[in-house]
């Protein structure tokens, strides 16, 4: 006890040397405090706002394109847990859709029987988007490719307006859907403007609503009549205009007003599926356009620091500070990959939809007359022995197992690029076992006289636009080289006598 004091009396001796080292930067604190405003007065006027956008989403609930392409991107499960994420970081979250949403280019050519799953998907993409919290939806021109009656059926199971200042009866010229909607995000008021492309033929919109045709006004004069006026109400206007990137860009040059434009990034009649990093985000005057890739496979964000009177924003550098007094942005891609999480919500939404899909209306089946000029694999492999044991080993005898792992096999969005004749030779499931896998015809063509007469019907060479109907980019992503991926699957030569 007695030899502890002194170390006892040392202890005491350091913290009275140090506790005044320690307290020095402590009252220099509380000096600079009092000299600095309150956090309060540094922020006042303005606000922080995180805009998350999608477009050209055309009808895609999962994974964009094929399964084995490089990056498999999209999906809605995913995109819902992004979603919830990002609203944990962020508590002013904005979320806009640009149109072309529900359906794609070629689903108004669909027939009767492939229609009600069509639809059933639409709504699991409308119910997907209830539960994320969607606020506004563009009418795109794909959207109404069913028809302005399925479309409203669709907007009464939607929790967010759907938008279009230029979709008008063509009788008396009122509007269809509302042109407009304004959105509070903490102190800000974003106002958020519609507009369809307004180069639809005018038989489409005719189809669309026989009873009632429609038509659309001129994209630029709609913003130059509704932009003024929603300014007036809001502190930031946002544009989501389905139009050509030209006309985009002379309405962003043109008309005063509007900060964001969502741009689907159309050039010669098509929207961009993939879209380059450097075409992303472009700024006309004091607009910002943004544009993202197309099928859900990327989701584009604004992070905005809003401030009152700071217009036109400018994006934050890594190299320059922004200029005083002026709201600034901070853009960025986010990639729908797998290393993301699935929401169970939309997993069970559309885990349903896929347990429905082996359901088609049999009473609406049409007369499959094409159905007897498929020979399929087993008649072609009595007498090509050789060549049906090489064909067994490649990918294209396995395409059908691919869509049943993810029970996607009844999917009339993925199963033609994974069995022979569908639509011609079968369409009910029970009748689709001999033509599933990608097999002889799928490369060849018919050739429906060749088992009778060889010698004057023989096969003609396979061509590389057979191989495009799937192995395209819009499907794999991938650059698609015929003379480098063919000798894969080439069976081996006929040795003739």
């Amino acid at each position: 006890m007695l030899r502890s004091a002194p170390q006892l009396i040392t202890v005491v001796i350091l913290l009275l040397l140090v506790l005044p080292a320690l307290r020095g930067p402590e009252r220099q604190a509380d000096a600079l405090r009092a000299d600095t405003p309150t956090p309060e007065a540094t922020t006042a006027g303005n606000d922080d706002l995180f805009l998350v956008y999608s477009v050209n989403n055309v009808g895609y609930i999962d994974v964009c394109g094929c399964k084995r392409k490089k990056v498999r991107q999209g999906s809605l499960t995913r995109r819902a847990a992004y979603i919830k994420q990002a609203r944990y970081h962020h508590d002013n979250l904005v979320l806009l859709d640009g149109g072309n949403t529900l359906f794609g280019a070629e689903d108004g050519k669909k027939k009767d029987f492939e229609k009600k799953q069509l639809l059933e998907k639409a709504k699991v993409i409308i119910e997907s988007y209830n539960r994320m919290g969607y606020q506004a939806m563009l009418v795109g021109h794909y959207d109404i490719t069913q028809g302005l009656a399925q479309l409203r059926e669709f907007e009464e199971l939607a929790q967010f307006p759907m938008l279009s200042a230029n979709l008008v009866y063509s009788d008396d010229r009122s509007l269809v859907f509302e042109g407009s909607t304004i959105i509070e995000a903490g102190d800000v008021k974003i106002g958020v403007l519609g507009i369809t492309i307004d180069t639809i033929p005018s038989y489409f919109l005719e189809r669309a609503n026989p009873d009632r045709p429609l038509a659309l006004e001129s994209a630029y004069e709609t913003a130059r009549k509704w932009v003024p006026e929603l300014s007036k109400k809001c502190d930031i206007v946002v544009l989501l205009s389905a139009n050509s990137t030209e006309t985009n860009r002379t309405i962003a040059a043109e008309v005063d007003g509007i900060d964001i434009m969502v741009d689907p990034f159309i050039e010669l009649g098509n929207h961009k599926i993939w879209v380059d990093e450097e075409d992303s985000v472009e700024t006309v005057g004091s607009t910002i356009l943004v544009r993202t890739d197309s099928q859900g496979a990327r989701l584009g964000t604004l992070d905005i620091n809003w401030m009152e009177d700071g217009r036109p924003m400018v994006s934050l550098s890594y190299e320059t500070a922004p200029p005083e007094g002026r709201s600034t942005y901070w853009y960025e891609r986010v990639s729908m990959e797998p290393h993301l999480l699935e929401d169970p919500e939309i997993v069970q939404l559309i885990d349903a939809f896929k347990k429905g899909a082996a359901f088609v209306p049999l009473g609406k089946l049409p007369e499959l007359a094409h159905k007897d000029q498929y020979l399929t694999a087993n008649t072609c492999s009595v007498c090509h022995i050789e060549q049906t044991e090489f064909w067994q080993k490649t990918t294209h005898a396995t395409a059908f197992a691919s869509l049943e792992a993810t029970d996607d096999q009844w999917r009339q969005d993925c199963i033609a690029c994974h069995v022979l004749g569908y639509g011609q030779a079968f369409i009910a499931p029970a009748d689709a076992e001999p033509y599933k896998n990608v097999q002889c015809e799928n490369c060849h063509g018919l050739n429906p006289n060749h088992p009778r007469d060889p010698v004057n019907h023989q096969w003609p060479s396979v061509k590389e636009t057979s191989c495009l109907v799937c192995h395209n980019e819009n499907q794999t992503r991938m650059n698609f080289v015929f003379v480098r991926e063919r000798p894969k699957v080439a069976c081996p030569l006929i040795k003739r006598n």
